[in-house]
C-alpha cells in the first residue's frame, strides 16, 4: 500500500522521458521510475516528483521546450492513481 502522495510525469516516448530528466534535474528533485501499470499510455518511463516539489515541477515544466502533449502528470496516493492539470491544483 502506498503511503505518501507523490506526482508523476509519463511520456509519449522515450525521448521526450529522457529529454524532460535532463532539463529539469538542476531545477527540480526528480527520480526516474517505471511507469505504474495502472497507465497504460505511456512509453514506460516516468519521472518522480514528491508533492512538495509539485510548485517547481509546475514553474520548471514550461521552461523545458517539451511540447505539453508529451507528458501527462499524475497524482498517486493511497486511494490510487489520477490524471492532473496545473488548473487543478489552484485555488
Amino acid at each position: 500500500m502506498r503511503k505518501n502522495a507523490y506526482y508523476m510525469l509519463s511520456f509519449r516516448s522515450t525521448h521526450y522521458a529522457m529529454l524532460m530528466e535532463a532539463r529539469l534535474k538542476d531545477a527540480v528533485p526528480i527520480a526516474a521510475m517505471p511507469t505504474l501499470r495502472e497507465i497504460t499510455q505511456s512509453c514506460g518511463i516516468s519521472l518522480r516528483v514528491e508533492e512538495e516539489h509539485l510548485p517547481l515541477l509546475f514553474a520548471a515544466l514550461p521552461k523545458t521546450g517539451v511540447p505539453r502533449e508529451a507528458y501527462t502528470v499524475y497524482r498517486v496516493d493511497p486511494s490510487g492513481v489520477r490524471q492532473v492539470e496545473e488548473d487543478d491544483l489552484k485555488d
